[in-house]
């Protein structure tokens, strides 16, 4: 199961680095492309018209892209995720800035969403053996009932004035629905601001980032995978057709698992405290910053699929969902895409 989950992520991965390398031979550019590991996948960053060569600009991304992973990751034990999710109930961590921002925004989306996307998920994930350690036996009725009752949006403190986060219940944070996102905003920003590099695209595990092609009105291609289909693609994103353009994809057909006889989704349902049981389907968010696509899509893809179309068209929201239907994927654009030219 984890190589078929495997493979998917590296077809999703290829894809994006074929539209990418299609897209420079056709129009003659010159370009860089760093690659690397980091958070327990592989990224790309092509940048387009480099110049001279930067001898520590691929350093400078693996510290960036690590930096969020040595803050958010639970594979680590020493990262402050960590740390926070081992201390004492009601004392106080010190935390940095980055995990301040990435925490606020999702206890915000989590009361926007009534407790559907919550990080403080944590320990139900890795009860049913989405987290560090696997598991073989489907979880007591009992765990799931305690860990159920723990988990809510205000079962986490934050002091923002001096950087401090407590929990005040029996919860674990995971921050696996947000931390790509916002590492790779953060080197955007660094590529953008501190390196004054104007054309470049960002790729981390699948999710994207990238400028817009103004000076040529070309556009990056980013094409996005048919659930029901692995090995095709079913639809093709043009970044040159939003004002800006990060995109996060989120599927149940991307991280399963089988536990006896039981395939079960990564995403769990907070109020059952259980895997949500739906028809498989993928939900892709277009947003200004990759943070949010990452957490919209997450959360998004936690609804039941009627719920989450109104969801997104109520909070207007660039959204492209795909179901199965009768052994067909069905697509259904929110109305803020159907907005723009897709």
């Amino acid at each position: 199961m984890f190589s078929r989950n495997l493979a998917i992520l590296l077809l999703l991965i290829l894809t994006v680095v074929f539209f990418f390398n299609s897209f420079l031979k056709e129009n003659n550019l010159e370009s860089s492309s760093i690659t690397g590991a980091v958070m327990g996948t592989t990224y790309t960053v092509n940048i387009r018209s480099l110049g001279s060569q930067d001898l520590e600009l691929d350093k400078d991304i693996f510290r960036i892209l690590n930096s969020v992973n040595l803050d958010m990751s639970t594979y680590l034990e020493d990262s402050l995720i960590s740390l926070l999710n081992k201390s004492q109930i009601n004392t106080w961590i010190n935390v940095d800035n980055n995990f301040i921002k990435v925490l606020d925004y999702a206890k915000n989306l989590c009361k926007k969403t009534d407790g559907i996307y919550d990080v403080t998920v944590g320990k139900l994930v890795n009860l049913w053996g989405f987290g560090p350690k696997e598991v073989s036996n489907i979880p007591k009725d009992k765990e799931i009932g305690y860990l159920k009752e723990q988990v809510g949006c205000d079962s986490i403190d934050i002091n923002r004035e001096q950087n401090l986060v407590r929990r005040n219940k029996d919860i674990a944070l995971d921050f696996s629905s947000i931390a790509k996102g916002y590492a790779i905003d953060k080197l955007y920003i660094y590529l953008q601001e501190q390196k004054n590099i104007l054309n470049f695209f960002i790729e981390l595990g699948g999710e994207v980032r990238s400028t817009k092609f103004k000076e040529d009105t070309q556009s990056w291609k980013i094409g996005i995978i048919n659930p029901v289909y692995p090995e095709k693609l079913i639809h093709t994103f043009y970044s040159n057709n939003h004002d800006s353009f990060a995109l996060a994809t989120s599927g149940d057909y991307r991280n399963i698992r089988v536990i006896g006889s039981k395939q079960i989704s990564h995403t769990i349902d907070v109020k059952s405290g259980t895997p949500k049981n739906e028809a498989k389907k993928s939900i892709s968010v277009i947003s200004d910053n990759a943070m949010e696509a990452d957490a919209l899509a997450t959360a998004l893809n936690a609804m039941k699929l009627e719920g989450a179309i109104k969801f997104a068209n109520d909070n207007a929201i660039k959204a492209l969902f795909v179901s199965d239907h009768a052994g067909k994927a069905k697509l259904v654009f929110s109305n803020e895409l159907q907005k723009v030219k897709i």
